[in-house]
């Protein structure tokens, strides 16, 4: 019976990954709340993300996710206010430990902080936190946590410096069919 209920969890999710990208954005906070997320009404998650779990997402008044983006959630995710994170990036909050016998699954939820920017095809591992006005730029895979401020880039992504400024931007980018 076990195998029956995570066969329809599975169908259920894949739904929801497919209705999401189809809906309005006015309409979309109702799907929010029925799976659990808590998302701002000013944040914008554009059509074509694909949720791995329902719950355990929580995204901050002006953050914009973009197209494409992969929020493993199963470990969870928060995204603090004016988050920006471009299309395809991808932030996974579980894996496998390569060196147990049994291949054992581990989950560490990722926190990405405010102003913070997370450039396109970007990978953030299990248990990373981006600190506050932090930057990932494109292609970095983020295995370990970035400070305040600072700038990452490669794989595995190293420190390439201070971003030099204090953002103080709001991003609302509510657009009607964005998808």
């Amino acid at each position: 019976m076990r195998h029956v209920a995570d066969q329809l969890y599975f169908i259920a999710l894949a739904l929801i990954n497919t209705v999401h990208g189809r809906l309005p954005f006015f309409v979309r906070p109702v799907l929010y709340r029925l799976c659990g997320f808590r998302i701002h009404r000013n944040a914008t998650l554009q059509g074509g993300i694909r949720f791995f779990h329902v719950g355990r997402l929580a995204v901050g008044e002006g953050s914009l996710i973009n197209r494409g983006v992969y929020l493993d959630n199963r470990g969870g995710i928060e995204i603090g206010c004016n988050v920006s994170i471009a299309h395809d990036a991808k932030l996974y909050t579980m894996g496998h430990d390569p060196r147990d016998p049994s291949f054992a699954t581990k989950a560490a939820p990722i926190r990405i902080d405010d102003h913070a920017v997370v450039f396109a095809g970007a990978m953030l591992m299990p248990g990373v936190h981006v600190g506050q006005g932090a930057v990932v730029m494109a292609g970095a895979v983020v295995t370990r946590d970035v400070p305040p401020g600072r700038m990452v880039g490669g794989n595995p992504a190293v420190d390439i410096g201070e971003r030099g400024c204090v953002p103080a931007y709001t991003l609302r980018r509510r657009f009607w069919f964005a998808h």
